[in-house]
């Protein structure tokens, strides 16, 4: 004898079997159910929750495959998780079952102080109570990392051994394998290639890319205007190097400089301008080969005054 709760007749005795419903609601669509070890909730004629003989719980699914099985159809989330103090909005926690150390954490918080510059909320990753990486509502995501002023991925070193960012590329053999490509819009226009022992930085250079193509001439006038120095970095007063200053450099190769000259952003912060020097190869070439032209004229011209003595 199981029993039935119903609306408008209250709890009644049912006939009860294995896997018929052995606690019904109003109708025979809604119950719990008891089969050979397993028990199972039942709402609109269909087994929503089930726990089964080795004690694993199904919810949206009749054969759970793990201690907790959460399966959603194609149109609705799988899992809400909500909590409604501040600043955590929701949490989850794996933690030693032996003395309740939490080892792993995901949680979501709004309101943080140290993110009110990029966002309202954000989610965090946890090991051992320290935070590890967090993802911001505007889609930054920070290795190590609570300020996201400078970009889209952040990752932070403390300066130990360890490097903040690594690829690694498995690739058999020695051969050059692209290990990082960088697009404009759906264009690859560079890329970091690895072989079994070096490293290629490379920018696209196909001449299919290419129109207008004519030899480069008068490369040991504009050689000329390159002014170089010898200075040091503000943040290194003790280390003096040889180099160009951008804006200079940039009259004579535009192409390899960034950024403008004193510029700012919108709150007046300076936007340092930058120089790629491998840009300036192909002057330096030109230059050279001018010059070895000319000391092959000069060459050929003491030889026929030398012959003629």
């Amino acid at each position: 004898m199981a029993l039935s709760l119903n609306g408008s007749t209250g709890v009644s005795g049912v006939d009860g079997s294995a896997g018929t419903p052995a606690v019904q609601g109003v109708d025979s669509n809604t119950g719990i159910s008891f089969g050979t070890d397993e028990v199972s909730i039942n709402t609109g004629g269909t087994t929503r929750v089930k726990v089964d003989s080795s004690g694993r719980l199904g919810v949206g699914t009749t054969s759970p495959s793990a201690p907790l099985d959460i399966t959603a159809n194609s149109s609705a989330e799988a899992v809400y998780i909500r909590a409604y103090s501040s600043p955590e909005i929701g949490q989850m926690l794996f933690r030693n079952n032996a003395n309740s150390s939490t080892f792993f954490r995901i949680s979501a918080e709004s309101g943080s102080t140290d993110l009110r510059t990029v966002g309202s909320s954000h989610m965090i990753f946890a090991t051992n109570s320290t935070e590890r990486m967090r993802i911001t509502s505007d889609g930054r995501v920070g290795v190590n990392a609570t300020n996201f002023t400078n970009g889209r991925l952040i990752t932070e070193s403390d300066g130990s051994a360890m490097t903040p960012f690594v690829v690694r590329d498995t690739a058999s053999g020695t051969g050059s394998v692209n290990s990082v490509g960088f697009f404009r819009s759906t264009t690859q226009v560079g890329s970091i290639a690895l072989t079994g022992s070096a490293t290629a930085y490379n920018t696209s250079s196909d001449y299919r890319l290419k129109e207008n193509v004519i030899p480069l001439t008068g490369a040991v006038d504009r050689i000329n205007q390159l002014q170089v120095h010898r200075f040091n970095f503000i943040t290194d007063p003790d280390k003096t190097v040889d180099g160009f200053i951008a804006h200079e450099a940039q009259t004579v190769v535009p192409e390899c400089v960034t950024g403008e000259k004193d510029g700012v952003d919108e709150n007046g912060n300076p936007v340092y301008q930058g120089i790629d020097q491998s840009k300036l190869v192909p002057l330096l070439t030109a230059a050279l080969q001018e010059a070895l032209a000319k000391i092959d004229n000069l060459e050929t011209r003491l030889a026929a005054l030398e012959g003629g003595n």
